[in-house]
C-alpha cells in the first residue's frame, strides 16, 4: 500500500469518526442544547416509598408497606394494585422524557391549571422528599400533561399522562376475596335460625352437617364464585353502628387448601348490603343479587 493510499484511508476513517460524532453524541448534545432540565430528574421510581397527593387543600398519603400501598391513615385499606401500576408507569415515563417549555408567565399558570387548582404531588424516598410538583390539565391531545413547580412561574409539557394516573375518585382496592375457587372444599352457612355445612369430596359436593344431603353442582357454583372473587360495589363510611353486622344475619365461611374466607353480611343500605371479612374491620357494600345468592337453605342447594 503506497503513501497516497494510506493518506486516503486515514481521511476516510477520520470522516467516519466525525460522522458518528455528529449523528451520535454530538447530535444528542445539539438536540439537548437549550432543552429545559427535567424537574423530576431526582426521582428514582423504583425507590419511591411514599406519595402525597394534595387536592384542593386535602392531602392523601399512600405509603409503601410490604409491597403494598397503605391508603391514607386507614386501618386495613390499601390502594388498588392496578392504579399504583399506572402511577409508576406514567411517572417513569415523565422522569425519562424531555420537557417542553410552554410558558414562563406566572399569570398563565391558571390557564394550564398548574397553579393551586392543580394536583400537588410530593414524592419521597427513604423519608426524603425528592420531588414536589403540580400536575395541571392534559396536554398534547391527551397524550401528555402540563407540570410545574409550586413556586415557579414556568409551566412545562411532558409526554406522560400524569393527570389520569394521579387524579382518581377512589384509590382503595375494592377486592374482598381473591383466591382460586377450585381450592375451596368446604363451605359453612350460618343464619339466625339455621346452620349447615357442605363439602367437596370424591369429585362432588354434598351436605355433611347437620345431616347428609345432596347438593347440586350447578347451584353451589355461584357461592364459590362469590367466596373466591368478591369485589365491593361501594365502600361506605367506616362506622359500624347501623350496619347490622353484629346480628350475624348471614355468615359464610369457605375453606380449603390455604383458604379461609369468612364473610359476614348485615343490613341493607338502599339496594346494597353491608359486608365485611371475618379477619378485617373494613366495611364494604355488596349488591343485593350477591347477598340473595348467599341466603341459602338446604332445600335451595339440592
Amino acid at each position: 500500500m503506497n503513501k497516497k493510499t494510506l493518506i486516503l484511508a486515514g481521511v476516510l476513517v477520520a470522516l467516519i469518526i466525525l460522522a458518528y460524532g455528529y449523528q451520535g453524541p454530538l447530535k444528542k448534545w445539539q438536540n439537548n442544547l437549550g432543552q429545559p432540565k427535567n424537574i423530576l430528574a431526582g426521582v428514582r421510581v423504583d425507590l419511591v416509598d411514599k406519595i402525597e397527593i394534595i387536592n384542593q387543600g386535602k392531602t392523601l398519603i399512600l405509603a409503601k408497606q410490604n409491597q403494598k400501598w397503605k391508603y391514607d391513615d386507614s386501618k386495613d385499606f390499601y390502594a388498588d394494585a392496578s392504579a399504583m401500576a399506572k402511577v409508576f408507569e406514567e411517572l417513569k415515563l415523565a422522569v425519562e422524557s424531555p420537557l417542553e417549555l410552554v410558558s414562563n408567565n406566572k399569570e398563565r399558570k391558571s390557564e394550564f391549571k398548574t397553579d393551586i387548582s392543580g394536583l400537588e404531588i410530593k414524592i419521597y424516598q427513604a423519608d426524603k422528599q425528592t420531588a414536589d410538583f403540580i400536575i395541571g390539565s392534559l396536554a398534547g391531545g391527551y397524550a401528555g400533561s402540563y407540570i410545574s413547580l409550586p413556586e415557579s412561574a414556568v409551566t412545562y409539557a411532558v409526554k406522560a399522562d400524569l393527570l389520569s394516573a394521579f387524579d382518581r375518585a377512589d384509590w382503595r382496592d375494592y377486592t374482598i376475596f381473591s383466591a382460586p375457587k377450585e381450592k375451596i372444599n368446604k363451605i359453612r352457612f350460618q343464619y339466625p335460625n339455621r346452620e349447615f355445612t357442605v363439602e367437596f369430596k370424591d369429585d362432588k359436593w354434598s351436605g355433611i352437617l347437620p345431616d347428609r344431603f345432596a347438593v347440586s353442582s350447578e347451584k353451589i357454583q355461584p357461592i364459590l364464585d362469590i367466596m373466591s372473587g368478591l369485589k365491593a360495589t361501594k365502600i361506605p363510611a367506616q362506622v359500624f353502628t347501623g350496619t347490622g353486622l353484629d346480628k350475624h344475619l348471614i355468615i359464610i365461611e369457605a375453606s380449603g387448601d390455604g383458604i379461609n374466607n369468612l364473610l359476614m353480611v348485615g343490613a341493607a343500605n338502599n339496594d346494597l348490603y353491608y359486608a365485611k371479612r371475618g379477619d378485617s374491620d373494613n366495611i364494604y357494600l355488596i349488591s343485593k343479587t350477591e347477598r340473595n345468592e348467599l341466603d341459602k337453605t338446604i332445600l335451595r342447594l339440592k
